[in-house]
C-alpha cells in the first residue's frame, strides 16, 4: 500500500470485507460477506464521521484558498455544519 491516506469508503469497504469475512463464490460471481448488526452499525458511523471530517478539511482548504485571493471567508465558516446537515443529513 503506498503512503496515501484511504478515504472514509475505502476505509469501510476493507473494514467491511475484513470483519465480514469476504469471500468470492467464483462460479456464481458473488461476494458473501457475513457480518453482525452491531459491528456494521459501527463501521458505518465511524466511516460516516470520517466523511464529514474530509468534507470539513476541504471546506476549510477552499476558504483558506479563497482567503488568500482576498475574498471573504467569515460566512462559509459558520455555515459548513449547516450546509453538511443539508447535503448529508447531519450524523443520522
Amino acid at each position: 500500500m503506498s503512503n496515501n491516506k484511504q478515504s472514509s469508503i475505502e476505509l469501510f469497504i476493507e473494514q467491511l470485507e475484513e470483519k465480514g469475512g469476504a469471500w468470492e463464490n467464483v462460479s456464481i460471481r458473488k461476494l458473501n460477506i457475513s457480518i453482525d448488526v452491531s459491528d456494521y452499525m459501527e463501521l458505518k458511523q465511524q466511516a460516516k464521521a470520517m466523511h464529514k471530517t474530509e468534507h470539513g478539511k476541504t471546506w476549510d482548504d477552499a476558504m483558506e484558498n479563497m482567503k488568500a485571493r482576498g475574498g471573504n471567508d467569515m460566512r462559509a465558516y459558520t455555515d459548513f455544519d449547516d450546509y453538511y446537515a443539508e447535503t448529508y443529513g447531519g450524523n443520522k
